[in-house]
């Protein structure tokens, strides 16, 4: 498996996306940063990334608007969207727009580089860059549930509504997936 070289992060979150590149740069990856997607865009334009990482949740929401404009312009490129706040039917909005996959944040750069590697061994179609499958769902489901658990200090009834679910429907949700 080849791994990547270049990244462009695209993130309004100065922080993060600092952090970020450097913890890609400290693993040989070569990463440039940009805080809103055209700014990405130019830089893709510049010198084409091989993995270009971009956060759902910006001002002009325009991180989930933007990831065809970057398939058109990096074919090749895998894709990963960033979100803190991951829904099934978002994800499946940013895959038929062109991402790869999407991830919930918090994330590090050894899972977003494995799972770039991983989505690159991958064929494309020509319709779908990748096929949405259920499997994909069901782990970011997960991790939402997992990352509103966290947040909540382990209270299932304010994990519940801060994912905008039941009670009851969390409680079974988190049986199945014992």
């Amino acid at each position: 498996m080849r791994r990547i070289g270049t990244a462009l992060l695209i993130d309004d979150d100065d922080a993060f996306r600092t952090t970020l590149q450097g913890a890609m740069r400290r693993r040989g990856v070569r990463a440039r940063t940009a805080a809103t997607a055209e700014e990405g865009l130019v830089a893709a334009q510049d010198d084409a990334p091989e993995l270009i990482v971009l956060d759902q949740k910006m001002p002009r929401g325009e991180g989930l608007m933007a990831i065809a404009r970057f398939r058109r312009l990096c074919p090749s490129a895998v894709i990963i969207m960033l979100t803190g706040y991951g829904d099934i039917p978002m994800a499946v909005q940013a895959v038929r727009e062109g991402a790869d996959t999407l991830l919930t944040k918090p994330v590090d750069a050894d899972r977003l580089l494995r799972e770039a590697e991983n989505l690159r061994e991958r064929p494309r179609t020509a319709s779908h860059p990748v096929p949405a499958t259920a499997y994909k769902l069901d782990e970011l489901e997960r991790e939402t549930i997992k990352a509103a658990l966290e947040s909540c200090g382990g209270v299932i009834a304010s994990a519940a509504k801060l994912l905008g679910i039941d009670r009851r429907t969390l409680q079974r949700k988190l049986k199945r997936y014992d």
